[in-house]
């Protein structure tokens, strides 16, 4: 987190008329919420990354997302195979507040070293909590690349030119508490910002390409509360699958896209 990009939020979020519905939505969001958990755990107890990666070693992964808003099963299974989380990439909820904290500049981790919460850091704790929402959503937005939501290898390393820039002006022209189709929404996307599918696997480019949108704007939007998902479900193989087949763009959302069209290049 630079001053100068907190100092430009704060200025665009005094200059918006926001009610205080708003400003008690961002501030009882479970994102923004766990995030100040992940930084107050850094800062109070002695976390050492791995030795490969830096990553949150197993037992503070068990520690720290007991005290999440809602704490992710660390252990799971499907019929006979039991699935166990092994390391902090595994859980997507802590993965990514991870990837927000290193990439704004709130903690600093390297392998075999203490993880440490930065001046800036605590700052954040300090701030107003749409502020640190909107900080959170305009480090995802510019500055990390959301193929870390995505990994396949047929969406090569990285997405095209301005892609964000497209997103951004889609679901600005979306109208609010209205139904949208996500295949649509999708597929008009992937048309206009040139997103493509590069492996040689037939028959899967459309599934992937609507399965990278879904995963990296949609269920984080969701997060940030500026989406509310709809799900039907679909048969697959002797069971169903939830499949999302639209999404609401709430009025939550609007406060915090303005926001970041008035940071486009930070």
């Amino acid at each position: 987190m630079t001053t100068q990009l907190f100092y430009k939020l704060r200025k665009v979020i005094q200059q918006l008329d926001i009610c205080n519905e708003h400003h008690y939505t961002a501030k009882m969001l479970p994102l923004r919420r766990d995030m100040e958990t992940l930084l107050t755990f850094v800062r109070d107890n002695k976390v050492v990354g791995t030795q490969s990666t830096g990553n949150m070693p197993l037992k503070a992964v068990r520690n720290v997302t007991a005290c999440f808003v809602k704490p992710p099963e660390l252990e799971d299974s499907i019929g006979t195979h039991i699935y166990k989380v092994r390391s902090e990439t595994d859980l997507w909820q802590l993965y990514f507040l991870h990837i927000l904290a290193e990439v704004g500049g709130l903690v600093t981790i390297a392998p075999a070293r203490r993880w440490r919460i930065t001046t800036k850091g605590g700052k954040f704790l300090d701030a107003d909590p749409l502020l640190q929402l909107s900080f959170l959503l305009t480090i995802w937005w510019y500055k990390v690349n959301w193929l870390v939501a995505y990994s396949y290898k047929g969406m090569g390393d990285n997405l095209p030119q301005f892609f964000n820039l497209f997103t951004l002006v889609s679901l600005c022209d979306l109208p609010v508490e209205t139904r949208i189709s996500f295949e649509q929404f999708a597929d008009d996307l992937i048309e206009k910002s040139g997103l493509t599918w590069t492996s040689q696997v037939p028959g899967f480019a459309s599934t992937a390409l609507r399965g990278s949108v879904a995963r990296m704007i949609i269920h984080v939007l969701a997060e940030f509360g500026m989406i509310e998902r709809e799900y039907s479900e679909e048969p697959l193989g002797k069971g169903t699958a939830s499949m999302l087949v639209s999404f609401k763009i709430t009025q939550f959302a609007r406060v915090l896209l303005k926001i970041l069209a008035d940071n486009q290049g930070t």
